[in-house]
């Protein structure tokens, strides 16, 4: 289950999904555009009837922004949530130091490449906080299926991601500034701002909705890798189950 894991996060580093930039304008004009293409699209007839109850949804429909979105927080909680603190802690390590080591051995885990060129990245804070978020995401639900448990484990492993992920963001251009004595010496200093609520506040709600839907069908996962690392743990609770009831 370690190694189905490490493929998990593998799996969410190439995934690039186009959404809408969470502001409240666009988010509007994302729903608009999407009422008036859907009514546009429906038969002659029904279109007839829906734009006499509603003749706005004639005209073009609005603009909005897309951005390009990786779930590897999300991948990283439900990770800790099916094998716990430790070994999602293993599993997470593995699959960076094969992001950052692989290129030498002609392995490519990350989508831009990989390698040691990472370290010197924005965003290089938020890859190093998937271990700490694993760990705290399977600390949280570690023992525990009950709904407030898996909100509570997304909430503090998504935090700790983004908290992370800043703190380096932010650290990184001070120790920068104290040792070359230039605010520009990073090629991507001056947008320090913009990178911070492009990585955080940009992809945050699309994070949790990730990470209750992964954990939601997460279960039958968790279960087969406390079977396969407890058999005997697993058929004994199984055995007693009917009795509970």
């Amino acid at each position: 289950m370690t190694m189905l894991s490490v493929l998990i996060m593998f799996l969410a580093a190439f995934t690039a999904l186009a959404v809408p930039v969470p502001t409240q304008r666009n988010l509007v004009n994302f729903v608009d555009n999407r009422v008036r293409v859907g009514a546009q699209a429906l038969p002659v007839k029904a279109q007839e009837k829906v734009f006499k109850i509603y003749p706005e949804l004639k005209s073009a429909p609005p603009a909005y922004r897309n951005h390009y979105y990786c779930p590897l927080a999300p991948a990283a909680v439900v990770v800790g949530y099916i094998l716990g603190p430790a070994l999602s802690a293993l599993a997470v390590g593995i699959f960076l130091f094969l992001g950052l080591a692989g290129p030498f051995f002609g392995v490519h885990a990350f989508a831009g490449g990989g390698g040691l060129s990472y370290c010197y990245e924005p965003g290089f804070g938020y890859l190093l906080a998937l271990i700490p978020t694993a760990f705290v995401a399977g600390m949280i639900t570690r023992g525990k299926r009950t709904s407030l448990s898996q909100l509570l484990g997304v909430a503090g492993g998504l935090t700790v991601t983004h908290l992370c992920g800043l703190m380096y963001l932010f650290g990184s251009v001070l120790v920068s500034y104290l040792i070359n004595g230039n605010s520009a010496a990073l090629s991507w200093q001056p947008w320090v701002f913009e990178l911070a609520r492009n990585m955080t506040w940009y992809p945050l709600p699309f994070d949790v909705i990730a990470a209750i839907a992964l954990i939601g069908i997460g279960f039958p996962f968790r279960w087969l890798a406390s079977t396969l690392s407890a058999p005997d743990i697993a058929r004994s609770a199984s055995a007693a189950e009917p009795n509970d009831a």
